[in-house]
């Protein structure tokens, strides 16, 4: 597992980290596979005269889609999911010349996101003092910072298991829900293109490599919010409300909470890019849940990052989310029969392995 760098995080969730789990594709590896000849030569021996007749039905006919889907090995699998979720939601920033001082997420043509960035003028003066009380805890967070680099799924495995075997179709959920995620939020730290704190001062000097994009939103407070909302609606058996979720400070959100925080003790981050990541990663998830809970509407949230000077924890995070001038809310409607039955059954057999 590395210990630097952001880009080590991709492969870990990604495509590559699921395959080990359908556990089909380690059969065709290395010394196992069958050599072509071997087989060639076999059937040679066993076929004897065919005159090109077919003699066999295919058992593919007629099928579900659901059933065709569970055929499919692990990363087509992923990329039709991905396909399906991707098509839920669009980022839009007006200016692609420069950096953009707005940007907003739609879902099915409905804006759920607005992010409102700060200045760098704004960080400096107003938040990047945190980074120095932060720093203080770096010797006590050091070991979970250096694994959140590249593992957030061990941490939220604290609460509910993540096994292969018990908890499949979540676990197939939770890593299309991320890498979803991660393609809004990448291009909204490329469209806003905020300074890191790194460049605000030679003595922020941080105990991780500084990635080289953006800081905000903060990537790890979109995506561990994101799989909190998602897996929240999974792991506990009770009404879907993460606003009172998170007020209530339950155990994925509080995991979400240090993530996050833990990217401003590692010096990478301000506090206002993990409020814009929540903001940003619960927004999206929860449209994503009532979507495939079918519901339809769905909570909207604009983030005024240009005036916001505090902290960020969970508690501030859910004081927010009751302030308009630091966190907007509204509601957006959700389209009807948007859902492709395969997922719609994904989902219902998710559920159903808690």
């Amino acid at each position: 597992m590395p210990r630097f760098g952001y880009d080590g995080y991709d492969g870990y969730d990604g495509y590559d980290g699921y395959d080990g789990y359908d556990g089909y594709d380690g059969y065709d590896g290395g010394a196992r596979r069958a050599p072509s000849g071997a087989l060639g030569t076999a059937r040679d021996g066993t076929v004897g005269y065919w005159n090109g007749t077919a003699d066999r039905t295919p058992k593919s006919t007629g099928r579900s889609s659901w059933e065709a889907y569970q055929t499919l090995g692990s990363k087509p699998k992923a990329k039709v999911l991905d396909a399906a979720l991707g098509g839920y939601f669009d980022v839009t920033l007006s200016d692609a010349d420069k950096a953009n001082t707005c940007g907003t997420v739609q879902c099915f043509g409905q804006t759920i996101v607005t992010l409102n960035k700060p200045t760098d003028d704004f960080l400096a003066d107003n938040q990047l003092h945190y980074l120095r009380t932060a720093a203080d805890l770096r010797p006590d967070r050091i070991g979970e910072i250096s694994v959140q680099i590249s593992n957030l799924r061990s941490f939220f495995g604290l609460v509910g298991h993540m096994s292969p075997a018990a908890t499949k179709w979540t676990l197939m959920l939770h890593f299309a829900a991320l890498r979803m995620i991660q393609s809004i939020e990448h291009p909204l730290k490329f469209g806003f293109d905020v300074a890191r704190p790194i460049s605000m001062s030679y003595k922020v000097q941080p105990i991780i490599q500084t990635p080289g994009h953006g800081a905000w939103p903060s990537g790890h407070a979109t995506e561990s919010f994101a799989l909190a909302t998602l897996l929240t609606r999974l792991f506990y058996n009770r009404a879907f409300d993460p606003k009172a979720e998170i007020a209530a400070g339950n155990e994925l959100y509080r995991h979400a909470a240090r993530i996050a925080m833990n990217r401003t003790v590692a010096g990478v981050h301000f506090p206002t890019d993990s409020m814009a990541g929540a903001v940003l990663g619960v927004t999206v998830a929860e449209a994503l849940v009532r979507l495939l809970d079918g519901e339809s509407e769905t909570a909207t949230r604009a983030y005024f990052g240009n005036t916001y000077k505090g902290d960020f924890n969970l508690s501030l995070l859910s004081s927010a989310l009751d302030d308009a001038s630091v966190v907007k809310s509204g509601t957006a409607p959700l389209p009807s029969d948007q859902v492709p039955s395969w997922l719609s059954t994904m989902w219902e057999t998710a559920k159903g392995e808690w």
